[in-house]
């Protein structure tokens, strides 16, 4: 979600975004979910979350629990459960597990490669759907553990598995064309993939929510079996990100990310960008290179690059709470590879560059609103919570 604005509705305790604050006990909450994204529209729906904080001796919580359930105008409905144990077996080991059925019923397809064309009035034919989206729906379910070595560096081990489902809106899309000439085999209207994933994670962050200095290195590997029968693939993946601050009020924020997956991963999954915690999607859009159309450019190789200079202005206190001002300006690039696709040679960087505001309650919540630039999208807005990375 880019835009989301989590408003107390019936709540005993903060979200899990302010649990670092000391808690004792247990707790819950239930909070609507606003949204608007230049890419999806506006969104609606409610989230909630049972959280047992203990003594208050370790943070952020013993373990949370949080169900949502997420509609937009564009046509996306998602429902998702998510389980989250710091301490699950121990100081040392962290379980996380989440659930999901998402449906979307015009997923953005411009084609393969790092080359393609768009015709803004395609986007919009009268009494036809959109030549640039098709029908997806997905089921998933995963469960990681990550094992704490030494100070800052874990072991991700865990299995992850997805059902995708889709279908052309029309024979003369992008995705029907591309179903007919067989750039998409036709046996990926319905995939099963299940497959173990491995990584490690080097961890110096100062803040996991709004990290001033130090830095993150992961290296991951998933290896995904296409059920029943289909061809297997792999998944590599490494980001490196980076925080300084020269000065108490400025942070320069880098991250660099590389994704290579030899094999047939179903195109619907080539929208996932892989990471430890949680998959994001790219290339294009608010979690990835913001002002370029959101899954913009698919291929089986990417790269991306973002940098920000992230400003803390003056501190105020608000219905009895601590709040700071903030702003960002940024710069983020991306581009793919794909030899089944247009151009894997050409066109270079896709570039997006813009400025922000920030807004924090507390330590950690952090409500972002992004104004991204392009040179195909023009302006787009990104309304979310947290910092991108």
């Amino acid at each position: 979600m880019r835009w989301t604005l989590w408003v107390p509705l019936l709540a005993s305790v903060a979200p899990a975004a302010l649990a670092q604050q000391s808690q004792t006990g247990l707790g819950w909450s239930a909070l609507p979910a606003l949204n608007y994204d230049s890419d999806e529209g506006f969104g609606y729906g409610v989230t909630g979350g049972l959280y047992q904080y203990g003594d208050g001796s370790r943070t952020p919580y013993l373990w949370a629990f949080e169900p949502l359930v997420f509609f937009t105008t564009h046509g996306r409905r998602k429902i998702s459960l998510f389980y989250d144990a710091p301490h699950q077996f121990g100081a040392g080991v962290r379980l996380t597990a989440r659930a999901y059925a998402d449906r979307d019923c015009c997923q953005p397809y411009y084609g393969l490669g790092n080359a393609t064309t768009y015709v803004d009035t395609l986007g919009a034919r009268p009494s036809l759907p959109s030549y640039y989206t098709y029908r997806r729906t997905r089921l998933s379910a995963d469960v990681f553990l990550q094992w704490r070595l030494l100070p800052g560096a874990r072991v991700l081990t865990g299995v992850a598995l997805n059902r995708n489902t889709t279908a052309a809106r029309d024979p003369d899309t992008r995705f029907g064309r591309d179903l007919a000439n067989g750039t998409i085999p036709a046996g990926e209207n319905g995939s099963t993939s299940l497959g173990p994933k491995l990584g490690v994670i080097y961890d110096t962050r100062d803040s996991e929510r709004d990290p001033r200095r130090g830095g993150w290195v992961e290296g991951l590997v998933w290896q995904g079996m296409v059920l029943p029968g289909g061809d297997d693939f792999t998944r590599w993946t490494g980001t490196v990100r980076g925080y300084l601050s020269p000065y108490p009020s400025l942070t320069f924020a880098a991250r660099v990310f590389g994704e290579h997956v030899p094999g047939s991963m179903p195109i619907a999954m080539l929208t996932d960008v892989g990471s430890s915690f949680q998959d994001f999607t790219g290339i294009g859009g608010a979690e990835s290179v913001r002002g370029v159309l959101r899954l913009r450019f698919l291929g089986r190789t990417r790269m991306l690059g973002n940098l920000e200079a992230r400003w803390r202005g003056p501190r105020f206190r608000f219905l009895r709470a601590p709040w700071r001002l903030g702003a960002v300006g940024f710069v983020d690039a991306g581009r793919v590879w794909d030899d089944r696709g247009a151009g894997d040679g050409a066109a270079g960087f896709h570039w997006g560059k813009g400025a922000g505001l920030r807004v924090a309650w507390g330590q950690s919540f952090i409500i972002a609103a992004d104004f991204g630039h392009g040179r195909e999208a023009g302006l787009q807005t990104y309304l979310k919570l947290g910092h991108m990375f």
